[in-house]
């Protein structure tokens, strides 16, 4: 067959078989029927079709043939019974049609019955809100094969958005908490010098002070929930390139030497390693642990600072000698404003966003953070990130 007849075919059907496919279509969306009905006429329907392709061949060939003159004999233990042919096809048709009608009914009252479940579960559905999201699920009980597989995946949905819709309540509450103390400083400043400030000058100095402070701790606690919830958002963008992650360390060591005069700061191995990603994020992630190092030591402790190649990985290494962490704190240090009962009680400043950033930037690198720690004794922080990442 030809090229031309194929497309003229082709054509043919474009411009008859479409609109009509079309049409049917566009009216059947206008015909609101049950889905039960739906498949009990589509039972019907190939049903018939079946139907027709075999009994009208053979009547036809019955009727324009001398074969209804044939008769058929069956012999069962010594008797027999003689059909007519002709007769013989019409019985046939007939236990043909009730066999029809007898699955057509059995089907539709088997769909009447996943039809009623569906309903249930569509009016269970709809009675979900966000304020009885903790209680409200679809019940299990007497669903089989799909729909119970549809009802369980739809709990394993709410399930998962209870525990989204905490986790942010949490995360409003704790970052309201964090935010309600240096509000209430700087107000409590702020009426300070609205009473005496004018006058007296080191009430003034004190108040300008703690009123900056607070201001930068705001900054920062601000400025890390933009980053978190940039993350959470799914805009949080790298800019990467090859950069040395040993000179990286090299520079926070050198400013560590300046600016830190209290502890001792230790050089490990400071090897020269390239890898492709986020220098200012990376950065970023060390210079959380190096703050945390120097929050959680003493004067007269030891900070050390390290990186090296190990196979095909990047080790960025920070440990100290400082106040360590038990077992439940390694258990929670990643989790959103946590801080240990040990901090709390040293009144060591800090919002408890720090290390959960850090492990968010080690991920985006397709990296891992671990933690080893001893109480009283120090820790020691990996970061591992692997060169072949890009």
């Amino acid at each position: 067959m030809s090229e031309e007849i194929v497309e003229k075919i082709r054509s043919f059907l474009r411009k008859t078989i479409l609109p009509l496919e079309k049409k049917w279509e566009a009216w059947k969306s206008k015909v609101h029927l049950s889905l039960e009905l739906q498949i009990s006429i589509r039972y019907m329907m190939w049903m018939a079709v079946f139907g027709a392709l075999v009994f009208i061949p053979v009547g036809y060939v019955l009727f324009h043939s001398n074969l209804d003159e044939l008769h058929i004999v069956f012999r069962y233990n010594e008797h027999d019974w003689d059909f007519e042919l002709t007769s013989l096809y019409y019985r046939t048709i007939l236990l043909y049609l009730i066999g029809m009608l007898v699955i057509v009914r059995l089907s539709k009252k088997n769909m009447h019955r996943i039809a009623e479940k569906m309903q249930d579960i569509i009016k269970s559905t709809k009675r979900i809100t966000i304020n009885n999201l903790e209680n409200e699920r679809l019940n299990l009980e007497g669903t089989q094969n799909e729909l119970r597989d549809i009802a369980g995946t739809i709990n394993g949905m709410l399930d998962r958005l209870e525990l989204s819709y905490e986790t942010q309540k949490q995360f409003v509450s704790d970052a309201s908490h964090e935010l309600r103390t240096p509000i209430s400083v700087i107000q409590g400043y702020v009426n300070m010098l609205d009473r005496w400030g004018a006058e007296d000058a080191e009430v003034l100095k004190e108040s300008v002070d703690a009123i900056k402070n607070e201001a930068q701790s705001m900054q920062e606690l601000v400025e890390k929930l933009l980053f978190l919830s940039r993350h959470d958002k799914k805009t949080l963008k790298l800019h990467k390139k090859k950069f040395d992650v040993g000179g990286l360390l090299q520079e926070i060591f050198r400013e560590s030497k300046v600016t830190e005069k209290e502890r001792n700061i230790e050089a490990l191995d400071m090897d020269s390693v390239i890898l492709y990603g986020d220098a200012q994020t990376i950065k970023e992630a060390i210079r959380v642990l190096y703050e945390n190092a120097i929050k959680y030591t003493e004067s007269g402790d030891t900070i050390y600072m390290g990186c090296e190649q190990e196979n095909e990985n990047c080790v960025i290494t920070i440990a100290d000698t400082g106040i360590g962490m038990d077992e439940k704190d390694m258990d929670n240090i990643f989790q959103r404003f946590y801080r240990s009962d040990h901090v709390q009680s040293s009144n060591i400043s800090g919002h408890g966003l720090g290390l959960s950033i850090a492990k968010l930037i080690v991920l985006k690198h397709a990296g891992t953070i671990e933690v080893k720690s001893q109480y009283t004794r120090g820790t020691c922080f990996r970061i591992v990130l692997p060169l072949k990442s890009y």
